[in-house]
């Protein structure tokens, strides 16, 4: 891994270790259709890749029958489901379950100059918002997430992609503690909300930046101005891991108490099913389903149905 060479040995040494073991799950059984596919991918070459697109475009569209074309639609259908995107390689038009360029396109902006930074996303899924930033030409970006299939999808679109400063590890927030002070920028997208311990995550996102580094923070959140958080008895919007739902308030509060300055609000919106929807790529529920038919304003279980926000805050200089 690049990053290696930005750190210290004993910490290299730790994150070394945690890769070899998180690596073995590539093996497990669930991706034995993608294991076997992996040394027939085409040795294709990209002569066109488009970063700067809604639909991150890799490689001029094959023809439906091409047989290089069949085999990479194999793979990219082993790795389902594709839950960001879209991604278009080679003319297979990935169409994912979110619709990530609406939240890029809220935050582009707001975003400074990417160019020669150090660059990590935490909890990254298969590096969309990466790909995107590309054109600006950041010195390195890490994409990193736990979960395998996301390595592999990550790893298909990469190999065609070739970006030599973009790699991707499945480490999760746990594995920042071994950062000091080396990232210029640091997106955590919509992962916060699914931890038991926010405030260890915004810690651990600090002390891994920069002084005057920049945290871009999505999470969904509810309306109203106190400073409080939902804490849901059981499940929220279906999903069983959510264990906190702040306002924008209560959010910028946490971020301030573990050690941020100048937090803006980029953004923020009511979450829409034209965000996020059952696709060909995502067959299963999605957003409609999980909440309230008769009331959009409530989830499936009667909470107050999500909304979204993105904040910006730098560590003290």
């Amino acid at each position: 891994m690049q990053v290696y060479r930005w750190m210290d040995e004993k910490d290299v040494q730790v994150l070394a270790s945690v890769k070899a073991e998180r690596d073995k799950s590539l093996d497990w059984k669930p991706f034995a259709a993608i294991r076997e596919l992996w040394p027939r991918l085409p040795g294709l070459t990209a002569d066109l890749c488009r970063f700067d697109l809604p639909q991150v475009t890799i490689g001029t569209p094959l023809a439906p029958d091409h047989p290089a074309r069949v085999v990479l639609e194999q793979a990219a259908r082993a790795v389902m489901p594709w839950k960001k995107g879209p991604f278009n390689l080679f003319g297979i038009d990935i169409d994912a379950e979110w619709r990530s360029d609406f939240k890029w396109e809220r935050l582009a902006d707001a975003l400074p100059d990417q160019k020669d930074k150090l660059v990590l996303d935490v909890g990254s899924n298969n590096g969309y918002y990466l790909f995107r930033l590309l054109p600006q030409r950041p010195r390195y970006l890490l994409s990193i997430d736990p979960v395998p299939r996301l390595w592999y999808q990550f790893h298909l679109l990469q190999r065609y992609a070739g970006a030599p400063n973009l790699e991707f590890a499945m480490w999760g927030w746990e594995e920042l503690a071994c950062w000091k002070e080396l990232w210029d920028t640091v997106f955590c997208m919509g992962i916060i909300y699914h931890h038991r311990d926010p405030m260890g995550i915004l810690r651990n996102l600090r002390e891994a930046m920069k002084p005057g580094g920049l945290l871009v923070m999505e999470s969904i959140v509810i309306p109203g101005d106190d400073s409080i958080c939902l804490f849901p008895p059981d499940r929220y919007a279906r999903m069983r891991n959510v264990w906190f739902v702040p306002t924008v308030t209560a959010l910028k509060h946490m971020m301030t108490r573990a050690g941020f300055i100048d937090i803006r609000e980029v953004a923020t919106n009511r979450h829409e099913p034209a965000e996020q929807r059952t696709t060909l790529w995502n067959p299963g529920p999605s957003y409609r389903d999980f909440i309230d038919p008769h009331n959009a304003d409530l989830t499936a279980e009667g909470h107050p149905a999500p909304w979204r926000t993105i904040l910006t805050a730098r560590k003290k200089g």
